[in-house]
């Protein structure tokens, strides 16, 4: 079963392109830490300043358990109240006062600063083979990281990673998205920022657009896997409701295999988890239940990898920078991947990535890719172009792109959305839309029931014979493909690769024999 849990996980996230991120939530802590969760923090601090062990019960009998937010938002104002009272008052709390008078002088929560001390002290044993895994992985297998938590395990075990704190820093800093971590409801190391109670989370919904386009953004994107919550977590099922109210159904539909969720209970196969919302709308998660976690770090820690996420994530800062900037001062310095996460903090870094993945200060562009089909003159890794620059490239190139060259020479599963671009186009006239279609039946109506290249070129002259060419059968591509590359070749040698700028029936012809020529 632990194997089949690992193949499955390992599976969807190789299949994606992209590493992916994780979404912690408290079980995470309580697994490594020992930490309480929700209802027993707030039970711990009730018996802590009251001495009363029914004092959670006397809270919880005055909510009336039908708030947006759950119950134990409204249980934290209760208590915040009380809390603040007996600090103020009682004599057991003078030295409390006393070590954190800066923060209190700035009138920050008192049940918060607590809760941020009580936290800092709870440490983790290193040797746990599980966290040894975790920071193997942290290296250069986990794109970045959501939490609700705000203990600093995470940044303990994914050091170099950078940690934003709360909805202000993700309002007011220029994110990359790789290499990460979005601290979302607070942290220990800024108390003033933990939301904890019904105050908390009605300001934090107040100014939640930000942070729910960008916790969409990442979902779209990104795999993510969903780790110590449970599947009756408010604060998950109130994030998964806002981002239903942003999409139709057919694009929630689509999460279904990007969202991974490891539920704490025994194994079983993975299964499907629906979540249902108020507005009619579902989101579909894969399941995978085990008290084991090993297999679930195994399969993110086998999903191929070129690069450090922290690595990517300065490249992409430096980048903005230089981007910002007319006469960037700073020292460039050139290097390969080997030996990048030695580099100080503050190098600036100039990349090359296999041979030709930056030519003159530009990333790999499509036109480049159609020109390499026919020129041959790029010398691309066919391993980066299927894991790197066409899983990008397609996001702007709906109509897709020229693969088969590259996929010829690749070992390995397809991404996503290379492999769905293929199973779309498997025959010359997948690549014909409906109009298309028609046109070809009324020129195929004009002419002989076989044509070749050169009859096209005779008929319609040299600079237009491609927008005619793409009305050729399967066979008659394939009996004269030598003769078709000739003529692409000499057209683009010709015009440039710039002729192919908006030049849809010309890139429409190339894809074709793209598909001839290497299809396996």
């Amino acid at each position: 079963m632990e194997n089949l849990i690992k193949n499955t996980l390992k599976e969807k996230i190789q299949k994606t392109g992209h590493h992916p991120f994780l979404f912690i939530g408290s079980g995470f802590s309580h697994r490594y830490m020992g930490t309480k969760n929700w209802v027993d923090l707030l039970k711990y601090f009730c018996v802590e300043f009251s001495g009363d062990e029914f004092k959670y019960s006397y809270y919880n009998s005055l909510v009336n358990g039908n708030e947006f937010y759950g119950k134990e938002p409204k249980i934290a104002s209760l208590l915040e109240k009380d809390y603040a009272k007996a600090v103020y008052t009682l004599d057991k709390y003078n030295t409390f006062k006393q070590e954190n008078k800066d923060l209190i002088h700035q009138n920050v929560s008192v049940l918060k600063i607590a809760i941020a001390n009580h936290l800092k002290k709870i440490n983790f044993d290193e040797n746990l083979p599980e966290i040894k895994l975790l920071k193997e992985i942290s290296k250069r297998h986990v794109a970045g990281i959501i939490t609700t938590n705000y203990d600093n395990l995470l940044d303990a075990i994914f050091e170099g990673y950078k940690s934003y704190i709360g909805q202000e820093e993700l309002i007011f800093t220029n994110l990359t998205g790789v290499g990460e971590i979005y601290k979302i409801h607070g942290s220990v190391d800024k108390p003033e920022s933990i939301i904890i109670t019904e105050e908390d989370y009605k300001k934090f919904e107040e100014l939640s657009a930000y942070l729910i386009a960008k916790i969409l953004t990442i979902f779209l994107e990104y795999p993510i896997v969903f780790i110590g919550y449970s599947l009756q977590d408010k604060n998950i099922r109130n994030i998964l409701e806002t981002i239903s109210k942003c999409l139709p159904q057919n694009k929630l539909d689509l999460l279904k295999d990007r969202f991974l969720f490891i539920d704490y209970a025994d194994e079983q196969a993975p299964t499907e988890k629906e979540f249902e919302f108020s507005n009619g709308k579902q989101i579909i998660m894969t399941k995978f239940s085990t008290k084991n976690f090993l297999p679930i770090y195994e399969a993110i820690y086998e999903v191929k990898s070129l690069y450090s996420p922290k690595v990517l994530r300065r490249l992409r800062k430096d980048i903005y920078e230089i981007a910002q900037i007319e006469n960037p001062k700073s020292k460039i310095v050139v290097k390969s991947f080997e030996g990048l996460d030695d580099l100080p903090e503050d190098s600036n870094i100039i990349i090359g990535i296999g041979t030709s993945n930056i030519k003159n200060g530009h990333l790999v562009k499509a036109n480049e890719i159609y020109e390499d089909i026919i020129m041959d003159n790029h010398l691309f890794n066919p391993k980066l172009v299927i894991e790197e620059y066409l899983p990008e490239l397609l996001k702007q190139n709906t109509g897709g792109l020229p693969m088969h060259k590259y996929i010829a020479q690749y070992e390995g599963n397809l991404y996503e959305r290379v492999e769905i671009t293929r199973q779309k186009y498997q025959t010359i006239d997948s690549f014909l839309n409906k109009v298309l279609r028609q046109s070809k039946i009324s020129y195929r109506n004009k002419y002989d029931n076989h044509l070749s290249v050169d009859d096209v070129i005779k008929i319609e002259g040299f600079d237009l014979a491609y927008k005619r060419l793409i009305f050729l059968n399967d066979d008659e591509i394939n009996s004269n493909l030598d003769e078709l590359h000739a003529y692409l070749k000499s057209i683009l040698t010709t015009n440039g690769i710039n002729f192919l700028n908006n030049n849809s029936e010309l890139k429409r012809l190339i894809r074709m024999y793209d598909l001839a020529k290497y299809k396996q």
